[in-house]
């Protein structure tokens, strides 16, 4: 209900120190969570980006298409030729099951031992271990030639850069020069 040009001159005020929309709304929600708690024991999962399964129900498990496992499929498929990404990033990826069977254990520890103070659980790996989104491209190029996907529209072979150029180029080469032959 409000005009473009107020939500455009709100918007950097609202964030504050936030880099974006998505970090402020988790961020407020946590906050309204902790001061509307009253006496309920509450436990916080925030898990990085979440993508296919590590073990559970089987290695490799997907629902859908959406975020990062998408994104591989049609890099996988032939269908994404580039992608702009800084290779150097930490791709910051938690499996599926990790991050469900962390909620059912804090779930578990917060209705059991009701601890007074709010607790929040980090699910990530990058600090630990961490995968560069490089490594993530190459690792994924590389399956996908040795194990092809079925009714693959061309060979997969992805182009990751942090450069709007380069990126900009393989847009042209990949994707609109064919479409236009």
């Amino acid at each position: 209900w409000l005009d473009e040009s107020i939500i455009q001159d709100i918007t950097p005020k609202l964030l504050g120190e936030w880099p974006n929309t998505y970090t402020y709304t988790k961020a407020l929600s946590e906050y309204l969570i902790q001061q509307e708690k009253g006496n309920l024991n509450i436990a916080i999962i925030r898990p990085s980006i979440v993508g296919a399964s590590w073990l559970e129900p089987f290695p490799g498990w997907i629902d859908n298409f959406n975020g990062t496992s998408g994104i591989f499929i049609a890099a996988g498929k032939g269908i994404l030729r580039t992608v702009i990404a800084n290779n150097e990033a930490v791709a910051d990826m938690i499996p599926v099951d990790v991050a469900i069977n962390l909620t059912l254990a804090a779930g578990w520890y917060t209705a059991v031992h009701r601890p007074k103070n709010l607790l929040v659980y980090n699910c990530t790996t990058g600090g630990i271990n961490p995968f560069f989104w490089g490594e993530m491209g190459q690792y994924v190029m590389s399956t996908f030639k040795r194990n092809p996907l079925e009714q693959a529209f061309r060979t997969p072979n992805a182009h990751m850069t942090s450069s709007y150029l380069i990126n900009q180029y393989w847009i042209t080469v990949s994707h609109k020069a064919p479409a236009i032959l």
